[in-house]
C-alpha cells in the first residue's frame, strides 16, 4: 500500500509538467441577470483566449443550484503560468474587469484549480460533447491511490459504453478531492449509457462490491449535471 500510494504521488508531481490545467469560477446570478452574465462571460472569453486560454461556459443543471461555471483551460502547467503572467499585464482585460465590476451582473461563489491525471487530454479537447456528469468523491487520508485505481475502471467500462471519461485531482481552492467527469453528445445519449450501465453485469458487479464494501477509501460528496453553453 505504501509503494502504491509513492507510486501515485510521484506520477501527480511528474503530471504538474505535462498535464491539463484547469480551472472553474462559478458565478451565481443577480436575479434578472443571468443573460446580461452570460453576455460577460463571453465577452471575458475573448479575451482571455487571446492571452492563450481555451474557455467553456456551462450552465449547471440537475443536483446543483443552476449556477454558471466559467472554465479555463490550459494544455499544461507552462501554458496556464504564461497566460496568466500576459492576463496581469493585459491593457484590456484591467479596462473590461473595472467596467464589469461597476455593475456586476453575479457574484463569484467558488473558484478550483485542478490538473487531469491523463496527460494525453489537450485544452481543446472538449468542444464536441456538450453535456457532462461530474461526480465530487473526498478520499480517506492515505486513500486517493485507491480512489485513482476505481476511477481507472470505471472509466473503462464507461468508456466502452460510449461515454467519454476525464478524471482530475483538485490543486489551488481545493483540498484533496478528486473528480469524475462523464461527457455525452447529447441528453439522449447520457440516458442512453445510463440505460446500458443498469445492465451491464460487470460494471453492476463492480458497483455493488464498491458500495458494499465496509472501508471504501473515499465517500462521494456532491453529484451535478450540466451542459456547455458556449466555447472559445
Amino acid at each position: 500500500m505504501k509503494n502504491l500510494l509513492m507510486a501515485f504521488i510521484l506520477l501527480s508531481v511528474s503530471q504538474l509538467a505535462s498535464a491539463e490545467i484547469v480551472e472553474v469560477y462559478q458565478w451565481e446570478p443577480y436575479p434578472g441577470r443571468a443573460a446580461d452574465l452570460l453576455t460577460t462571460m463571453q465577452e471575458a472569453a475573448q479575451i482571455h483566449t487571446s492571452l492563450g486560454a481555451t474557455i467553456q461556459i456551462n450552465v449547471l443543471d440537475i443536483g446543483s443550484t443552476q449556477n454558471i461555471d466559467y472554465v479555463m483551460r490550459y494544455d499544461d502547467l507552462i501554458s496556464w503560468g504564461e497566460s496568466r503572467d500576459k492576463n496581469l499585464m493585459s491593457a484590456e482585460w484591467t479596462a473590461f474587469f473595472a467596467r464589469v465590476s461597476a455593475n456586476p451582473a453575479g457574484k463569484l461563489v467558488s473558484s478550483v484549480q485542478g490538473i487531469n491525471t491523463d496527460t494525453t487530454t489537450m485544452a481543446d479537447d472538449f468542444a464536441d460533447q456538450p453535456i457532462f456528469n461530474v461526480s465530487v468523491f473526498d478520499p480517506d487520508p492515505g486513500g486517493s491511490a485507491i480512489l485513482a485505481e476505481g476511477f481507472s475502471t470505471a472509466k473503462m467500462m464507461h468508456e466502452a459504453m460510449g461515454a467519454r471519461v476525464e478524471t482530475y485531482t483538485e490543486l489551488y481552492g481545493g483540498t484533496d478531492k478528486m473528480h469524475y467527469v462523464m461527457f455525452f453528445d447529447s441528453w439522449a445519449h447520457m440516458a442512453q449509457v445510463t440505460e446500458a450501465m443498469s445492465t451491464n453485469e460487470a460494471w453492476q458487479a463492480f458497483n455493488s462490491a464498491t458500495l458494499s464494501n465496509p472501508n471504501p477509501g473515499s465517500a462521494l460528496v456532491e453529484r451535478f449535471s450540466g451542459r456547455v453553453v458556449a466555447n472559445f
